[in-house]
């Protein structure tokens, strides 16, 4: 009889996956732009790989139309396509990986909240308004650890409320994870690769071969694709409420990566910081799962979500 691992070990393992690529991607794109590329680079290799890996899914598929409308597909490209990815790698050359860690889905739980009550009719819960406000201090308590606030910082608060809105398509007409990537993927490659090859800075003649792959490999192969199978597999085998509860700890890892990696500030009021914003988007989502019963999907940083 062949061996076996639990299928929760198997679901921690994908997991793990997830939370590595969804904080390692932050960190990548700050390595980025502070050295021999530019944001407006960042986001035509992302879209670049991951249009040309995700095109199968969207000839297969289509892009909604018909279920989404012109509106919707248009909403998704720009809510959190290229628009998104460029402006985090904008904010990434004044602020740190560990800002967008903790400020990009921290905005998003609250926004998504606030979205889902207008929105669908979710109730507020006592568990949403305690992640809510768990969020909100690990929010201030980093912005007063920070020595100054950078346009970065307000970039970010941005790039969360895009990536709330774009979840709200998603949930509002049940785009699949898969589908959702790939379109978001082949849209901002017809859109943006075109206005970046005609009109936008590039660094990319005169970086070294290393770092275009690198960053081709993590953005493009890892981010859109890699994280959303390991995502949607540790769903599926540890459940939707430790499903939601995984981009709760990208705020600590994204530190952690950051630290060892970029050298970072990383003291203990960083990482306490960055606990309690995890702790907080961990109960706004726990909140959105049991208020809704067993969702057929869970919310996620590449179908429903990406950083």
């Amino acid at each position: 009889m062949a061996f076996s691992f639990p299928p929760v070990l198997r679901g921690l393992v994908y997991a793990a996956i997830a939370i590595g690529v969804w904080s390692g991607s932050l960190v990548m794109l700050r390595f980025g732009v502070t050295t021999g590329l530019n944001a407006y680079d960042l986001t035509a290799l992302r879209f670049g790989t991951a249009a040309l890996i995700l095109a199968p899914v969207v000839i297969r598929r289509g892009f909604a139309f018909g279920q989404l409308g012109p509106a919707g597909v248009l909403g998704m490209v720009l809510g959190f396509g290229a628009p998104y990815v460029l402006l985090i790698s904008l904010a990434l050359e004044t602020a740190s990986a560990s800002a967008a860690g903790s400020l990009n889905p921290g905005v998003m739980a609250i926004v998504s909240l606030i979205l889902g009550a207008v929105v669908f009719g979710d109730r507020i819960g006592p568990l949403a308004v305690a992640g809510a406000a768990l969020v909100l201090a690990g929010a201030c308590l980093f912005a007063g650890l920070a020595e100054k606030l950078a346009i970065g910082h307000l970039i970010l608060i941005g790039t969360g409320i895009m990536w709330a809105a774009y979840a709200v398509v998603v949930r509002r007409y049940g785009i699949s994870a898969l589908h959702a990537t790939a379109i978001v993927a082949v849209g901002s490659a017809i859109v943006y690769l075109p206005v970046y090859v005609m009109a936008l800075p590039k660094r990319i003649p005169g970086a070294p071969a290393f770092d275009l792959l690198m960053q081709a490999g993590f953005q493009g192969v890892l981010v859109s694709v890699l994280a959303v199978f390991a995502f949607n597999r540790s769903a599926e085998l540890l459940g939707p409420i430790a499903g939601a509860t995984l981009p709760a700890l990208v705020p600590l890892v994204t530190l952690m990566i950051g630290a060892l990696t970029l050298h970072e500030q990383a003291g203990g009021a960083e990482y306490f910081s960055a606990v309690l914003v995890g702790l907080g988007v961990a109960g706004v989502l726990v909140s959105r799962v049991l208020a809704r019963g067993r969702p057929k999907t869970v919310p996620d940083r590449c179908g429903a979500a990406t950083p």
